[in-house]
């Protein structure tokens, strides 16, 4: 045998225990190359949470609070259970003159009925009626005004049919003297007594519908709506033809006749 086929067993021989050593190659042992076209895409950051908006209530209807009733007052003997209060008020009666209050005291004392008769207070009263139209109202609404005040001669009566009214006059006003404070139309009424008059104008004297006129009361309804101002004044009238006394006589024979009155 040569020595250089000694020597290449030799080398062979090392060889293969080297590889006897180092045993099988492991897949893992090799660097980890990607597939050419296998994309891997890049590990990114979970994104932030969008926040919510918190989800909004319907506006709820108010609901009015529950009060609790107030304690019951032990009612006193002999004082007048009292009704509850309403809610709605009623409206405020005018201002009253002391000439009404003084008329409404002299009803209440001598009671409606005698107030109202046709012969309380006897004697002529005069009632002075004076208007003060709108500016807008027509010719012919004053027209009317005017002929339903005087009509109540002959509508305004009693249950029993009997007249209140003797007499009505009217005019327009036509003094120069500027004094008239814009009024426009006078009526004079005349009655024959102080309850005919009192029957006759009603309120606000007497509130009661059984003892003042209707058709009074259904005038006024109608002209309120054109007149902005109203003057009322009354008076007793005097005895036209008061009582004389007898001439005094002179030396003559002759007797001047009394005066009848």
């Amino acid at each position: 045998m040569k020595v250089r086929d000694i020597r290449a067993g030799q080398a062979a021989i090392i060889a293969a225990g080297w590889l006897f050593m180092a045993g099988p190659a492991r897949a893992d042992d090799a660097p980890a190359t990607p597939a050419p076209d296998a994309a891997v895409a890049p590990v990114q950051a979970p994104l932030p949470a969008a926040p919510v908006p918190a989800p909004t209530a319907a506006p709820a209807t108010p609901v009015a609070p529950v009060q609790a009733p107030p304690p019951a007052v032990p009612a006193t003997a002999g004082a007048p259970a009292s009704a509850p209060a309403s809610t709605a008020q009623a409206p405020a009666e005018p201002p009253v003159s002391d000439a009404t209050r003084a008329e409404r005291l002299m009803a209440s004392q001598t009671g409606l009925l005698r107030f109202t008769a046709p012969g309380f207070h006897r004697g002529l009263v005069r009632h002075i009626v004076l208007f003060r139209f709108l500016p807008t109202i027509t010719d012919a609404q004053r027209a009317e005004v005017v002929s339903r005040f005087m009509a109540l001669a002959r509508t305004s009566r009693r249950e029993d049919g009997s007249p209140v009214v003797v007499s009505i006059e009217t005019g327009a006003q036509i003094s120069g003297e500027g004094v008239d404070e814009g009024l426009q139309q006078a009526f004079v009424v005349t009655f024959r007594s102080e309850g005919d008059r009192n029957y006759y104008v009603g309120r606000p004297v007497v509130t009661d519908p059984a003892y003042f006129d209707p058709a009074h009361e259904a005038f006024k309804k109608f002209a309120a709506p054109y007149i902005v101002t109203t003057v009322v004044f009354d008076y007793a009238v005097a005895s036209a033809h008061p009582p004389r006394k007898a001439p005094v006589r002179t030396g003559q024979a002759a007797q001047i006749p009394q005066q009848q009155g």
